[in-house]
């Protein structure tokens, strides 16, 4: 079975699914697709120059599940590599919480240890399995192609092979495996359509998986082309992004049609949580509070996210925590050594450099927003409330506790970045300056 070998180098080759070099973690349990899915890759490791470990998760499903980890165990000290295992350890055994406790034990294994990727040994079949099982669920076009070769850290190098080539590739080179006895279980919703949807189709509809992988083929490139569009969309009305929080104009947001409205709001809550997914419900709750609900009002998204609702605009969020106030008063020493940071932004003085915001030398602190601040702006007469400068600007709320402002030892405001300068510091008659950046990280 060179061949196949052969084929996942060329797979490899053209995907660039695992470069040379990375540190890969393999999901093995045992099973056949495993199984043979680390002997593959034990055969290419030293063309990529890979460091490989091996997982075990013992899903306590089976009084023999503890033979499967040495049965695994024993096949990573032949391999001659680290060898990690995990117990589950909860009273929920349904296949969600099972699968979610393995995927947790995998990445907790792969950022303690430094690996790059987690790889696993879904096939074809897998990926045929999954189309019509979230089909039947009600998925939306994303999940009935929710196997991908990746997701973040995850890949599925063998998703080109069928169950039958894995099987025919192990039993040719006598590679031990164990059956899952669990896998024939029909009460589990998947094995029900693994051991019976599926064998039924091929029974009645001779080019059933051919058929099958086809018309799912066609739904990938469909998708890609709509989030190309939607993603054009996103463009134009997401006003503020980072890892944990989406920004958008409502209004625009709300002159989309239904069906753009549905499918944008999934795209942005999936460009935070890739792997998460939405129900038709959950959907129309959260476009029907976007459309109606007042400014400050907040209703909690599966997954640990968040839709908030901030003057014209609506917040996507994985930070709860971050729309409290913060309490953190302590100053912050500005210098040419120590920057300002947090999560949001990056302040520094510039010495090398005319670059920036240019500001008569003296002491300063950065600190963030206190009661009763106020501002003298350029352009202005008199003083404004520092409050009403951030709604002028509609900065969301759950932002302005968290954003910098530099202040004298005197604790006079001098420079809100990106919002406003205070004129009496913006002159031209000092003698020596300084230039202040500010980074949105």
């Amino acid at each position: 079975m060179v061949s196949m070998l052969n084929q996942l180098h060329k797979h490899l080759s053209q995907t660039k699914l695992l470069p040379p070099k990375s540190k890969i973690l393999v999901a093995v349990s045992g099973g056949v697709d495993s199984v043979a899915l680390l002997h593959l890759l034990h055969g290419l490791a030293d063309n990529y120059n890979w460091q490989i470990a091996v997982a075990h998760y013992n899903h306590g499903t089976r009084k023999d599940a503890s033979k499967d980890a040495i049965l695994v165990s024993t096949a990573a000290e032949k391999y001659g590599y680290p060898y990690y295992m995990g117990k589950y350890e909860y009273s929920d055994y349904s296949e969600a919480a099972l699968r979610r406790a393995r995927y947790a034990f995998l990445e907790l294994i792969r950022r303690d240890t430094g690996y790059d990727y987690i790889v696993t040994a879904h096939h074809n079949n897998d990926f045929l399995e999954t189309a019509i099982f979230n089909t039947i669920r009600g998925a939306d076009r994303e999940g009935m192609v929710a196997l991908k070769p990746r997701r973040g850290n995850i890949i599925r190098p063998l998703l080109v092979f069928s169950k039958a080539e894995l099987i025919v590739y192990a039993n040719l080179l006598n590679l031990e495996y164990r059956e899952d006895s669990t896998n024939s279980d029909i009460s589990y919703s998947r094995n029900f359509v693994r051991n019976v949807l599926i064998p039924h189709g091929s029974i009645k509809y001779k080019n059933f998986h051919h058929s099958m992988n086809r018309r799912l083929s066609g739904l990938m490139e469909i998708n890609k082309s709509i989030n190309i569009g939607l993603s054009r969309l996103a463009e134009q009305m997401v006003d503020y992004e980072d890892k944990n929080s989406i920004q958008v104009d409502t209004q625009q947001f709300n002159n989309l049609s239904s069906i753009i409205q549905k499918n944008l709001l999934v795209f942005l809550v999936k460009r935070l949580q890739p792997s998460h997914s939405f129900s038709r419900v959950t959907i129309a709750k959260a476009i029907q509070f976007i459309e109606s609900s007042k400014s400050g009002a907040k209703i909690p998204l599966p997954g640990g996210l968040q839709l908030i609702n901030t003057y014209d605009k609506f917040v996507i969020t994985s930070e709860l925590e971050g729309f409290s106030e913060n309490t953190d008063e302590a100053l912050h020493i500005l210098s040419p050594t120590k920057p300002f940071k947090n999560n949001l932004f990056r302040v520094a003085i510039n010495p090398s450099s005319r670059a920036g915001v240019k500001i008569p030398k003296q002491k300063l602190y950065v600190r963030y927003r206190q009661a009763g601040d106020r501002v003298n702006p350029i352009g202005m007469q008199g003083s404004k409330k520092l409050q009403d400068i951030f709604v002028d600007a509609k900065i969301p709320r759950h932002l302005r506790s968290h954003w910098p402002v530099v202040v004298t030892s005197g604790n006079e405001i001098i420079w809100v970045p990106n919002l406003v300068k205070n004129r009496k510091f913006f002159d031209d008659t000092a003698d020596n300056y300084q230039y202040l950046t500010c980074e949105v990280i």
